[in-house]
């Protein structure tokens, strides 16, 4: 019980550390520093970290792939990861010029990464198969849990400054420290769990195939939530009728309680999923079934209004959840006999990083700045893709 603990916090942690920073105290801070260029700003900054995070996340497999293999742990890229991370945001804090936030974002998602990426071979590493998809499901979870961390610093923290940064810090290294103190670091081998069925030896080809099957679908489902997650409350600013909101009335308040009702259902229904899974020994057909309801809440966001809309977003939200959280169990899966599965892991991210870094760059050279004729193409698009995702999960043959 201990394990599961300290490792579903310092993923809370992980998630944490980036969440609040990137919706709201970075961008607040640009606004604060370049406010005629405020837009322009924030855009290269993300992009420079969003580059970052996709080659550290690599770098930080091999890395801790190659500790464990002499030192039969994970324990040291972690610390470092941690305490890299923990200084960058403190440095965040007292960033007053564009040139210095922009450095100092890409040191930050560098530490981050090596820091993540050994707690994300941590499920390879030390959990049965028959175990994965419920410690998925609570990885996963941190997600949406660490969105709450960026209403709690808006209300807490409302004007910029050094301190909201600082606390962050502070919140991130306690989350993850019981993990590096407490966590049962001892040489290990992968596990396999015996009951779990597949299909057949998994051989170099086969496995890579699936793999990269795994990745393609992750990315068509990851570019609908980029678009989603930028787009959607400029959509329901511009056409505030189609969420059912009456002349004047608050459209942050009735988008916060979304987001919160959003967020409840995602805990539930993921922890049940992540359960099913592992009684069941299935991954794929629930990870189907999130991709079909995915693309089925992206029709609701395209012809609906009023309560079809904002049900709409709130089933597409639980269906992402769900359909990562059994991703990560089924990547986990099929890593058991994997050398470095650290370093496959910084591959299969870029499944994670390349939308928020496509969806955009596509936005902007297609609408012409314009958003107006692109949201009908955006969610059918988006639809399409999560179609495409589950397609592709049918086709993996190494896991049932």
């Amino acid at each position: 019980m201990m394990v599961i603990v300290v490792y579903a916090l310092a993923a809370f942690g992980a998630h944490l550390s980036y969440v609040p920073l990137l919706t709201l105290l970075l961008p607040r801070r640009i606004l604060a520093i370049v406010p005629d260029h405020a837009a322009r700003t924030t855009s290269l900054v993300i992009l420079a970290g969003a580059l970052t995070a996709s080659v550290a996340h690599i770098a930080a497999g091999r890395i801790s792939d190659g500790w464990r293999a002499r030192h039969g742990n994970r324990r040291a890229p972690i610390a470092l990861g941690l305490g890299l991370t923990v200084l960058a945001l403190a440095g965040l804090g007292f960033a007053r010029t564009p040139v210095v936030v922009g450095l100092t974002l890409i040191g930050f998602q560098a530490s981050l990464n090596l820091m993540f990426a050994p707690l994300g071979a941590l499920l390879v590493d030390h959990f049965p198969d028959g175990a994965k998809g419920r410690m998925a499901a609570l990885v996963n979870l941190a997600m949406p849990l660490a969105g709450l961390g960026t209403g709690v610093a808006a209300l807490g923290f409302p004007r910029d400054g050094p301190a909201p940064f600082c606390a962050l810090a502070v919140v991130v290294a306690l989350s993850v420290l019981p993990l590096i103190a407490l966590w049962p670091f001892a040489p290990c081998l992968p596990t396999v769990d015996a009951a779990v069925p597949i299909a057949e030896p998994a051989s170099p080809t086969g496995g890579a195939r699936d793999l990269v099957l795994v990745a393609l679908a992750r990315m068509l489902m990851q570019s609908g939530a980029a678009f989603m997650g930028t787009y959607f409350y400029l959509f329901i600013v511009r056409h505030p009728w189609r969420a059912g909101l009456a002349p004047g009335q608050s459209i942050d308040g009735v988008y916060g309680w979304l987001v919160l009702a959003t967020t409840i259902a995602a805990l539930i229904v993921t922890v049940m999923a992540g359960h099913w899974s592992d009684r069941h020994r299935r991954r794929r057909a629930p990870m189907m079934l999130g991709a079909v309801s995915g693309a089925v809440a992206l029709g609701m966001l395209l012809t609906g209004s009023g309560w079809v809309l904002l049900t709409g977003y709130g089933l597409f939200h639980v269906a992402l959840i769900v359909y990562l959280a059994l991703d990560t169990a089924l990547v986990a899966q099929i890593l058991n006999h994997a050398a470095r599965p650290g370093e496959v892991l910084g591959y299969i991210n870029l499944a994670n990083t390349l939308p928020s870094i496509a969806v955009p760059a596509l936005v902007l050279g297609l609408s012409g700045g314009t958003t107006e004729a692109l949201w009908p193409a955006g969610f059918a698009a988006t639809a399409l893709c999560c179609v495409m995702a589950g397609t592709l999960v049918g086709r993996i043959r190494a896991v049932v």
